[in-house]
Order: C-alpha cells, then structure tokens, then sequence
C-alpha cells in the first residue's frame, strides 16, 4: 500500500497549469484508480476492526476523510463535465485539493515522522502560551511603530510596502522585521526619514532581541526539551515498562528499609557509650 502512495503522489506532481487534455485524462484516470485501491482497503479495515478501533487510531481517521472526499469527487465527476457551470467546476477543482492529503499516509511508515509529530502533539500547550505571547508582543510594536513611524513614509518616490500608516500594514511589517526577511529594507527606509536615529535604531534592535532572539527561540527551546524527554522514555512494551517501574520502586523500598535498620542499629551501639559517660 506504501508503494501505491508513493504512485499516486508522482501522479499528483505530474498535474500542472496549462496541461494538454489527453494528459490531464490519463492522470484523471489513474487517479480514479488509485481510489478505488484506497477504498477498498478502507472498506477491508473496516470489515476486520471494526468501526471502534478503526477510528481509534488517528492515521485510519485521515485516511477516511481522505476517501471520502475521494469519494465526493467520483459522485461528482460521474456525470457529464462540459454541461458544468464555473461555480460547480470550483466545486470539484476544491475536492480534488484533498488529494494532497494522501501523502501524509506515508508518515505511517515512517517512524522518525511519527515520532517528531508526537512531540509536537504533546507539547501543544506550551507552543499556544508561547504563541499568545508573541502576538502580544507583536500588537505592541505595531501601536509603537504608529506611534514613532506613522506618516512618515510619504517620500517623493513613492510610499515604501513596508510602513506604518495603517494597524494592518504595520504588523505585517513588524511581522517581516521578525522573521528578518529583508528587514534591512525595512530599516533603510525608515532611516530616510528626519526621525532620530537613535530611536529609529533602538526600535529595530529592541525588536530583533525580543521577538527573534528570545521569543522564537523558545519554540526551539521547547522542542528540543520534548525531544530530550522523548529519549529518556524506557523501550519496549507497556507490560514491560510497567515491570520495570514496579522494579525501580521495590528496589526504593528496599533502600529505604535498609537504610532505616542502620540508623537504629547505630542508635543501640551509641546507648552504651552513653551510660558510660553518663
């Protein structure tokens, strides 16, 4: 089934503009083939797992959605095209778009895929934190770029893309100042001005540290800390991670224990000394 994945996203690459028709109907038609392969392996899970547990893993619920759209699309598509209006054409051309999806079927045999979307899954909660937090900061500087900048990007060559006239323009400028592509355009055009340097520069440098150099770090810092905590995770099946934890803690108990029969032991062998130098 792998390799059937692997045929039908060549196929998918093979779509382009401007395509001559017999080509587009031959990769209708595989398409169409490799389909119905999908379906019938949906259908043949589906008979040996049950509805229960064919739902309980997440690929098999991508993989279903994917085939249903399939699905739409044949219904779709069945009849005649050519009578087709533009808005019903649309239609089709957007169900065709899940397509796309099929690739992600080859993350199931893949287990490093599997393992880095599991990291990403889990730590989820922190990345929304750290996300909310850099929209807050982003809101910030672009009242404070409206503030120091706003209409001061009227040149006698035209009005710069990047400016802060308007709430709008302004975080998306802050937002390319953040990913520091071609922020030095950015830059130059507000050195232009007869604003002071020194705040001009201040701003800039302010925004680079915080948002790039701290904030989106953290993301980093976050992934890397999940990825660590992935490793240190014990192998093997959950009995036998279960029976190595029951082992790790007996061997506590028995540390414990020992270690409590040695301070009553020192406390017997100091009563003498004491009656001795009482």
């Amino acid at each position: 089934m792998t390799f059937a994945v692997l045929l039908n996203t060549i196929v998918l690459s093979l779509d382009r503009y401007g395509i001559d028709e017999t080509t587009e109907g031959i990769l209708n038609s595989f398409n169409s083939y490799f389909t119905y392969i999908f379906i019938c392996e949906m259908g043949t899970k589906l008979l040996a797992r049950g509805i229960k547990k064919y739902c309980a893993d997440p690929m098999n619920g991508l993989d279903g959605f994917v085939v249903i759209m399939s699905i739409v699309e044949l219904i779709f598509t069945a009849g005649d095209t050519s009578s087709m209006n533009k808005s019903t054409f649309q239609t089709i051309r957007v169900f065709r778009t899940f397509r796309v999806f099929r690739i992600a079927r080859l993350l199931r045999s893949l287990e490093s895929m599997k393992t880095i979307l599991g990291v990403i899954s889990r730590s989820y909660k922190s990345f929304i934190y750290i996300t909310l937090l850099l929209f807050v900061f982003i809101f910030i500087y672009s009242l404070l770029g409206m503030q120091i900048f706003g209409g001061n990007f009227d040149y006698e060559d035209g009005k710069p893309r990047g400016n802060y006239d308007s709430f709008a323009i302004a975080g998306i400028t802050v937002f390319q100042v953040l990913t520091m592509e071609n922020w030095i355009a950015v830059l130059q055009e507000s050195m232009r001005g007869d604003l002071n340097k020194f705040i001009t520069s201040a701003y800039y440098i302010s925004w680079i540290f915080l948002g790039n150099f701290i904030l989106l770090n953290l993301f980093l810092a976050i992934l890397l800390d999940s990825f660590l905590e992935e490793e240190d995770e014990p192998e093997g099946s959950e009995e036998e991670i279960l029976n190595r934890k029951k082992a790790k803690m007996l061997r506590a108990q028995q540390r414990k224990i020992r270690k409590q029969k040695k301070i009553v032991l020192m406390g017997t062998n100091l009563e003498p000394s004491k009656k001795y130098f009482g």
